[in-house]
């Protein structure tokens, strides 16, 4: 009990009241967001008895992105030594099945439990209790599409729900057990959570099966080790928790307690002894994987978004194709070219690419700055480059130049065609402007303004088609140490903004953001996490835009090469940066 006041006291003292409420407000909002709609809305008039159809289909079959976790409730427990960024890790895995799963899942701190004070939630097992039982989500379903309670369970009509327990502070939760930090404490967890079941089971309307996970992360790799600890000192810092000063003194304190910790902590045992228990064990953030009883679908999609995710830091920068063809005229999709505004964001991009992200510089032979080859220097870094499959995306990366770096280890931007971030397929309105539709195909035009996330245009895709094609180009991203620059489209990079961000998958296709002309940078980190405001309109600060919008329109008016080339080499990149 003291430790736990004493606990509180010190996230109280952290946060703040104003930080907790809305920390409060934000599980509970996303817990609400995730609805039990089974199908986009655009289909509801299909599943309307008419004349020709008395007896229309009640449910249709699931789509991959709002199959969530079909009717199974998860409990996945996060264990291991402190700084292991077993948090971020949690948190990120947290909105991988909320977006790309449609799951309702939400997470849960061991080291904030029992902040609230109100007797009804104030165990961390009273709120899983409220969280996984499903008697309201399924009589809710039941009553809203004609499905008797008693076949529920054989149509799957509850998505599941999947509950993320982890801790913000290893250090202080060690001795609790939800920490999990011991044999005894991992089996006292199965012992709540088969006590939770029988409740369940005592008050919906089914019996309701409870699988409990654990997930414990091993860093043996020292400057693994040194980077988390570096990010959490850097937090703290931030914070006011730590003085300048005070910084390296931190380090060492954190360094000492995890001697302490690493004596009495006691891993997930391969004796035998724990054999019975399903695991998941992995080493140094996906380099080794290690397994155990993970045989069902959802299982087995958490151990493939594991093994990408990690918590160092990187970058992902996002810019649309210059301006093409279509833009100008206001059609729809197609595969046209780029006009000349398009081909000066090319010339702008290929300069910001070398200089910017692989931090580089272009020097003359003599040694001099000019218009001579790429070198490296201090700062280089290895880098990445994903365009589409569509002319418009290959041409505004055309002039990137692919110099190779460390002893031609590294080809740098080596670029990389991926279909998968393709724009969204208009089908029948393929080349149709807006207008157009709206006078050839009404109805359509009419489905796509209520459901534009969930409506399919004819023969075409959707949005939530497209996060299914971007769910494995997330998860290669996600593995990634090296800074990447994605070129592709508005829809797909709403998408991909939208779940980096933090906002919810529903809100991505009203977002006003990437303009052309503009590139985005995002740096992860597991302060990230911190700073996600859930906000289309107000970017997280971990996002920094690049708008050459001005520079684009004088570039593009300049007919002399060598002009132009002066204009690129001359122009300052650091004045387009603009803080989001």
């Amino acid at each position: 009990t003291r430790r736990r006041d004493a606990r509180r006291r010190a996230l109280e003292l952290a946060m703040g009241d104003d930080a907790l409420a809305t920390r409060d407000a934000r599980a509970d909002d996303a817990d609400r967001a995730a609805s039990p709609r089974l199908y986009a809305k655009s289909m509801e008039d299909l599943l309307t008895a008419r004349a020709h159809n008395p007896a229309p289909t009640t449910v249709p079959p699931p789509i991959a992105a709002l199959a969530g976790n079909i009717g199974e409730r998860h409990v996945l427990v996060f264990v291991g030594l402190p700084l292991r960024g077993k948090r971020t890790i949690a948190l990120r895995l947290t909105r991988y099945l909320r977006f790309f799963h449609g799951a309702r899942c939400r997470a849960f701190d061991v080291a904030y439990a029992g902040h609230r004070g109100d007797a009804a939630t104030s165990s961390l097992v009273n709120n899983l209790r409220d969280f996984l039982r499903s008697g309201d989500a399924i009589t809710d379903v039941c009553t809203e599409y004609g499905i008797e309670a008693k076949e529920a369970s054989a149509k799957h009509v509850d998505s599941g729900r999947v509950a993320v327990v982890y801790s913000s502070d290893a250090s202080a939760t060690f001795y609790e057990t939800w920490s999990g930090t011991s044999k005894e404490r991992r089996r006292a967890i199965l012992k709540e959570l088969e006590d939770l079941e029988r409740d369940l089971d005592s008050t919906g309307p089914r019996r309701m099966k409870v699988k409990t996970i654990f997930i414990e992360t091993t860093l043996t790799r020292e400057e693994l080790v040194e980077e988390v600890l570096a990010q959490r000192v850097a937090r703290d810092a931030r914070n006011g928790r730590v003085r300048e000063d005070e910084i390296e003194a931190a380090k060492e304190s954190w360094r000492r307690r995890l001697d302490e910790y690493r004596k009495l902590y006691v891993t997930l045992q391969e004796d035998g002894s724990e054999d019975d228990l399903s695991y998941i064990k992995l080493y140094n953030y996906g380099e080794r994987v290690q397994t155990n009883k993970m045989r069902a679908y959802l299982p087995q999609r958490i151990v493939q978004f594991l093994t990408a995710t990690h918590p160092t830091a990187h970058k992902i920068y996002l810019c649309r194709h210059g301006e093409s063809e279509y833009n100008v005229t206001g059609r729809l999709g197609g595969n046209s070219g780029i006009t000349a505004k398009g081909v000066a964001f090319s010339e702008i991009l290929s300069r910001f690419a070398l200089e910017k992200i692989c931090g580089m510089e272009r020097r003359d032979d003599d040694g001099d700055d000019g218009e001579g080859r790429w070198c490296e220097t201090p700062r280089t870094v290895r880098a990445r480059l994903w365009t589409s499959s569509l002319l418009r995306t290959i041409a505004t990366a055309a002039n990137i130049e692919h110099p190779t770096v460390h002893n031609g280890e590294w080809e740098q931007m080596s670029p990389r065609v991926y279909r998968n971030i393709d724009e969204i397929f208009a089908g029948d309105c393929e080349g149709m402007t807006p207008e157009e539709i709206v006078e050839k195909n009404p109805q359509a035009a009419y489905l796509r303004s209520m459901d534009k996330i969930g409506y399919r245009y004819p023969r075409g895709e959707s949005y939530f088609d497209l996060i299914s094609r971007l769910e494995p180009c997330i998860q290669e991203m996600e593995s990634y140490t090296e800074p990447v620059l994605i070129v592709s489209h508005q829809a797909i990079l709403r998408l991909i903004f939208a779940y980096l961000t933090g906002c919810a998958r529903e809100r991505a296709p009203g977002m006003n953001t990437f303009s052309q002309n503009v590139i985005y940078e995002i740096t992860l980190d597991a302060s990230c996490e911190d700073l996600i405001t859930e906000d289309v309109d107000r970017f997280p600060s971990y996002v920094v835009a690049h708008d050459f919008r001005d520079a684009v329109a004088a570039l593009a008016v300049v007919d002399d090469p060598d002009e132009r080339r002066r204009f690129v080499r001359d122009l300052d990149l650091d004045a387009a940066r603009a803080s989001s």
